[in-house]
C-alpha cells in the first residue's frame, strides 16, 4: 500500500544490512584527534512510503528508518595530522607535536592494538587497502607513514561485524575500516624558514598502528548516472505539460477597460493584470522512487522546481518595463487626479502612463518559466543532492517561454488626449 502525504516527506536513511575498506612503529612523516565512529543507530524499521501532489506520483516500497542528526556518521577522513602542526611561536628545537590535547583510550575503542592502562594520543585514520592474491589487504596512508603488507589477514568470520572488531577479508565488505594510530616517540621541529611564517616539520617523531578495525558501516555508493537521470515522471515536453496542467494562462486586463480595445489617455497610469492563475513565487513538486545499490534499497526524492521568471512588458510605444512577477488581480484603489500636485496617483502594481496621443497601442508581457529537477537520497551517512536534466538536448533546466501566442497582450488600445479641467485654489 502506497500512503499519500499532502506535505513533503523528509528525506529517509537506509538500512544498510550488509557489510564492506601486529601493531607496527615507523616514523612518522607527516589531524585533530581523532574518536571512534558513533555506534550503529537502533533497529531499523520496514515500511512503504510514498509522496503525490497534483501532477507528479510515484511510490516505492523497502526498509527504511529516520536517522536523527546524532546517530549520522561522519565523513571518514583522515584527522589532521598533529605532526604538521608547529609548536608556537618560533617552533625551532621544539618538542613535537604539541602534547595538550591527550585521549584517554576506552577498552576496544578505537581499535585493537591500543595500550591499555595508558594515556595516549590516539588518532583513528582511514587507509587504503589493496588486494592481495592471497586474499589479504594491504593498507597505505601516505600522510601517516603507514604502509603494512597484509594489514588485513585472508578469511575470517563474516559475522563479526561489531564496530572495533578486528577487520579480516570476511568482514571488510560494507565496512570502513579504520586504523589506530598513537605517537610512540617525539620529534623536534625544524624550521623551513628563520623568519615567519617558519614552515617545515616535525623530525624524528613516531606513530606506533594497531591492525585494521571496522570503524563503521560504509554507505552504499551513488547510484549510476543512467538511473539518477530517469526519474518517475517524463522529462523534457511530457515534464512542461505535467505542470501547466492546472495552470489558467488568462488573458492580460486594462484599466481603462475592461474591453480589450478600451481607450486610454494620456499622462494617465494605464493599470494592468493577468486575469489567470499562472505561479508568481517558486512551485515545487515531488516524487518518490527507489533504486538498488549493493543490495541496498535508496529511496530517490525527486524535487521539481517550477521558477518564474521576471515578467518584460511591452508597451507598443517603443518603451518597455520588468517586473519581478506579473499580477493577477485588479488594483484596490482607481488612480485619482490629485489637483494640488496636479498629477494622478498610481495604485497599480504595474502601469505605463502614454506621452503622446496615438491610433492604437499593443501591450504584451512576455515571461519564461525555469523548471529543473533535482533528486535526493540519504545513504545513511550524509544527504546527497544531484541534479536531474530537464531538457535532456541541452543537459539542463527546461525553459517554458509565454508571452503573445499564449494570449498575454491586449490591445490595440487608442491613446486620448484627457480634456484639462481649469484648477484655481481658493483665495488666488
Amino acid at each position: 500500500m502506497v500512503r499519500a502525504l499532502n506535505w513533503r516527506i523528509p528525506p529517509v536513511a537506509l538500512v544498510v544490512i550488509l557489510a564492506w575498506s601486529n601493531p607496527l612503529n615507523v616514523e612518522a612523516t607527516a589531524g585533530a584527534d581523532g574518536d571512534s565512529q558513533p555506534p550503529p543507530a537502533p533497529p531499523l524499521s520496514t515500511g512503504f512510503a510514498g509522496v503525490t501532489d497534483s501532477t507528479l506520483q510515484a511510490g516505492a516500497g523497502g526498509l527504511y528508518a529516520p536517522l536523527g542528526p546524532s546517530e549520522s556518521p561522519s565523513g571518514h577522513r583522515d584527522p589532521v595530522n598533529p605532526l604538521t602542526i608547529p609548536p608556537p611561536p618560533n617552533p625551532q628545537g621544539k618538542t613535537c607535536p604539541d602534547n595538550i590535547s591527550f585521549h584517554a583510550n576506552p577498552p576496544g575503542i578505537p581499535g585493537p592494538g591500543v595500550p591499555r592502562g595508558q594515556i595516549l594520543r590516539v588518532l583513528t585514520i582511514y587507509p587504503a587497502f589493496t588486494h592481495r592474491a592471497n586474499g589479504g589487504y594491504d593498507g597505505q596512508d601516505a600522510a601517516f607513514g603507514y604502509s603494512q603488507a597484509d594489514a588485513i589477514p585472508a578469511g575470517g568470520d563474516p559475522s563479526q561485524t561489531q564496530l572495533g572488531t578486528q577487520a579480516t577479508a570476511a568482514n571488510l565488505p560494507g565496512h570502513v575500516i579504520g586504523v589506530s594510530a598513537w605517537i610512540t616517540t617525539l620529534g623536534t621541529w625544524q624550521d623551513a624558514s628563520a623568519v615567519p611564517p617558519f614552515g617545515g616539520s616535525c623530525q624524528g617523531a613516531q606513530f606506533s598502528f594497531g591492525p585494521p578495525f571496522i570503524a563503521g558501516i560504509a554507505p552504499p555508493p551513488a547510484p549510476p548516472r543512467s538511473v539518477l537521470n530517469h526519474p518517475p515522471f517524463g522529462v523534457g515536453p511530457d515534464l512542461l505539460a505535467q505542470v501547466t496542467r492546472q495552470w489558467r494562462l488568462g488573458q492580460l486586463i486594462t484599466l481603462p477597460g475592461p474591453d480589450r480595445s478600451a481607450a486610454t489617455y494620456v499622462h494617465i497610469p494605464t493599470c494592468v493584470w493577468l486575469d489567470g492563475n499562472v505561479p508568481t513565487t517558486p512551485a515545487i513538486f515531488h516524487a518518490l522512487s527507489s533504486t538498488q545499490s549493493t543490495g541496498v534499497t535508496l529511496f530517490l526524492l525527486y524535487d521539481v522546481t517550477v521558477t518564474p521568471g521576471p515578467v518584460t512588458w511591452d508597451w507598443g510605444d517603443s518603451s518597455s518595463t520588468t517586473s519581478p512577477a506579473i499580477p493577477e488581480s485588479a488594483p484596490q484603489s482607481l488612480p485619482s487626479y490629485d489637483p494640488t500636485a496636479q498629477t494622478w496617483t498610481d495604485s497599480c502594481a504595474v502601469s505605463h502612463a502614454y506621452a503622446s496621443v496615438a491610433g492604437a497601442r499593443t501591450i504584451t508581457a512576455t515571461t519564461a518559466y525555469t523548471v529543473s529537477i533535482t533528486v535526493s537520497w540519504d545513504d545513511g551517512a550524509a544527504i546527497h543532492t544531484e541534479s536531474v536534466p530537464c531538457d535532456v538536448a541541452t543537459g539542463g533546466a527546461c525553459s517554458l517561454p509565454i508571452g503573445a501566442a499564449q494570449g498575454w497582450t491586449s490591445g490595440p488600445h487608442p491613446v486620448d488626449q484627457i480634456e484639462p479641467v481649469p484648477y484655481f485654489p481658493i483665495g488666488s
